[in-house]
C-alpha cells in the first residue's frame, strides 16, 4: 500500500505498438493511482507527448516498427533527461544486445511484455523513486553479459568512431539512405550528412560503398541484431 500511496499521482506517458498491451498497461497504471495522459504507438506523437507533458516516467515499446525504439531513448534521454525510462520488448525478441543497447541509451527499467501486473507496478514504482530496475528473469542475462565483457579484451570496431557515429555507419552499412538513417535515429538528414562526412575519413574510406565494404570485412554485427537495436 506504501507504494501504491507513492505512485500515486504520477504521471507516466506510454509508446507502445500493440494495442492490447497498450490498453492494459494504462488500466493498470490508472488503476493503481498513476496518471497516464497519453497512450499511444505513433513513437513521433509519444515524443511529443514527453516534451509537452514532462512526465515522471515514460514507458517505451522495443518492438516499435522499423526498429527505432533505441533511437527514441537516446533522443527522449537528450531532450528530457530528468524524465525515468522504462523499456519493454517481446520475449521473442529478448537478446544480450538489446538489453545492453537499451541501458546504454539511457532506460532505467526493462521488462518483458508477458511480465504479471504486480511485477510491472513494483518497476514502474521503483524507477520513479530513481532505481535501476530489471523485470523477472533479465537480471541473470545482465550478470552474464557483464561477466563475459569483462573477461573480453577486444578492441571495439572502429575505436576512432564515437558510439553515435558507430550507430550511423551500422545503418549505412545496411544499405539506408540519409532519410531512413534520419527517422531511425530521430535526427535530421543533414545530422546524418554531418556525420557520414566525418565518418569516412576515420575509416579510411571514400565512399560510402567502401564503407559497407569495411564494416562486413570488420565482421561488425549482423544486419539482424543492428536492425533491432535502432
Amino acid at each position: 500500500m506504501a507504494d501504491a500511496v507513492r505512485g500515486a499521482g504520477a504521471c507516466v506517458v506510454l509508446i507502445e505498438s500493440i494495442p492490447l498491451v497498450l490498453h492494459g498497461l494504462r488500466a493498470a497504471l490508472e488503476g493503481d493511482g498513476f496518471t497516464v495522459p497519453s497512450a499511444t504507438g505513433d513513437p513521433h506523437a509519444g515524443v511529443r507527448a514527453v516534451l509537452e507533458q514532462r512526465p515522471e516516467v515514460v514507458f517505451v515499446d522495443l518492438d516499435l516498427p522499423g526498429g527505432t525504439g533505441v533511437g527514441l531513448l537516446q533522443r527522449l534521454h537528450r531532450q528530457c533527461p530528468a524524465t525515468r525510462m522504462i523499456v519493454a520488448v517481446s520475449p521473442q525478441h529478448d537478446d544480450d544486445s538489446l538489453l545492453l543497447a537499451a541501458l546504454m541509451a539511457g532506460a532505467t527499467g526493462y521488462l518483458l511484455k508477458d511480465t504479471e501486473t504486480a511485477d510491472l507496478l513494483r518497476i514502474v514504482r521503483a524507477v520513479q523513486r530513481g532505481c535501476v530496475t530489471l523485470g523477472p528473469r533479465i537480471g541473470d542475462s545482465l550478470s552474464a553479459l557483464l561477466m563475459r565483457l569483462a573477461g573480453t579484451d577486444e578492441t571495439p570496431q572502429f575505436p576512432a568512431l564515437t558510439n553515435r557515429e558507430r550507430e550511423v555507419l551500422r545503418l549505412v552499412s545496411l544499405g539506408y539512405g540519409n532519410r531512413r538513417i534520419a527517422r531511425e535515429l530521430f535526427i535530421s538528414e543533414k545530422t546524418v550528412r554531418n556525420y557520414v562526412s566525418a565518418i569516412l575519413p576515420k575509416i579510411h574510406a571514400s565512399s560510402r560503398s567502401e564503407a559497407i565494404l569495411s564494416v562486413r570485412l570488420s565482421g561488425t554485427p549482423s544486419s539482424e541484431s543492428v536492425s533491432r537495436v535502432g
